[in-house]
């Protein structure tokens, strides 16, 4: 067998027939073990850092970034103590636990801040309340939700999913406001957005934003914008942008980028009220809102949901929002449970 004389000369084994493929295998295993956690982990908690978070269900994961930053930091605490029992672990395995902690640390630095309240406006100004809350296809308890309104005496209340039907029920209940619905007296609830004004608002009006197709205000459900009275020369825009759902998720990125119809508007100010349908984790929400404060951050609040109102507070997204620019500032905003509907209710006090 002379073909194995130098080896037998040098004192190695000749490999076995399997050995190369075997080596191979071990590679791609401990890359992977390095690199696929730190991938995984980016596409759960950065989508929105390279686009994914426009299709589904990368817009969903960005929509939960706070809560699920939580919970992959808690798998990473847990996997450091299983490997500090386990000592002899690979260390791929610690490369890759090393790559996600840094991930969380990127996610958390996004979220935290939201939860730290900006310095407070000035002293003067004219206050101003608004209240908005999803009346949940015209569900919504309007007994508990009169209840909120004769408490707090909001001066303008936005509503969306409510048309004629609800707008008629919750004005009987709270006399003195008028009120208005953008959508026909036939239509679904949950197409309209329902309008009321306080006799402090004064002479406010409210018009519908057309939503014919190909316009540049080509929305899935018609947008409204209130005008006038304590508003002075801001502009309120009404708005349910579409959610994040399959069929219409391709609307979605569009419908935020209409919002600058608000946030880029020249002098005077304005104020944009509604269901968003997205958190500041979205890149399209933050395109679409350049320009505008989102109060609930302003004041430290984004970080308590709004969606959905049967899961706790710290659980969900906020994804209705009051958003400001061009003078108007947030001083306080508060989360208000109203029965009835999958949403909770913002009630911000500002200063025009």
């Amino acid at each position: 067998m002379p073909s194995r004389v130098p080896d037998l000369v040098r004192g190695r084994p000749e490999p076995a027939p399997g050995a190369p493929r075997r080596g191979w295998r071990r590679a791609v295993a401990t890359a992977g073990l390095a690199v696929v956690p730190v991938v995984l982990a980016a596409l759960v908690l950065l989508p929105d850092l390279v686009g994914l978070d426009h299709h589904l269900p990368f817009a969903v994961f960005a929509a939960l970034r706070p809560l699920l930053t939580v919970l992959v930091a808690a798998g990473v605490v847990l996997a450091l103590v299983v490997r500090l029992h386990r000592p002899r672990r690979r260390r791929a395995g610690a490369v890759g636990l090393a790559g996600v902690a840094v991930v969380v640390a990127l996610a958390a630095a996004l979220v935290v801040p939201r939860a730290i309240a900006e310095e407070p406006p000035p002293p003067g100004g004219t206050p101003l309340t608004v209240l908005s809350f999803n009346a949940f296809e015209g569900h919504a308890d309007v007994d508990a939700l009169a209840e909120v309104i004769r408490r707090e005496r909001p001066d303008l209340v936005v509503l969306p999913e409510a048309g004629d039907r609800f707008r008629a029920r919750i004005a009987a209940l709270v006399p003195g406001y008028r009120s208005w619905t953008n959508v026909p007296a036939r239509a679904a609830d949950v197409r309209g957005i329902v309008v009321l004004a306080s006799p402090r608002a004064g002479d406010v009006t409210a018009r519908t934003i057309s939503d014919a197709p190909g316009t540049p205000t080509d929305t899935r459900y018609p947008w409204a914008e209130v005008t006038g009275g304590i508003l002075g020369p801001v502009h309120l825009g009404a708005v349910h942008v579409v959610s994040i759902v399959p069929g219409w998720i391709g609307y979605w990125p569009g419908e935020l980028e209409l919002l600058q119809r608000w946030c880029s508007r020249p002098g005077g100010g304005s104020l944009v009220v509604g269901d968003v349908n997205a958190t500041p984790d979205h890149s399209a929400f933050r395109s679409g809102t350049r320009g505008c404060a989102d109060a609930a951050t302003e004041r430290g609040e984004s970080l308590t949901a709004t969606w959905n109102a049967g899961w706790p507070r710290a659980v969900g997204a906020q994804i209705d929002h009051v958003l400001t620019s061009g003078g108007p500032r947030a001083r306080e905003v508060t989360v208000l449970d109203v029965p009835g509907s999958d949403h909770r209710a913002l009630l911000v006090h500002l200063r025009l």
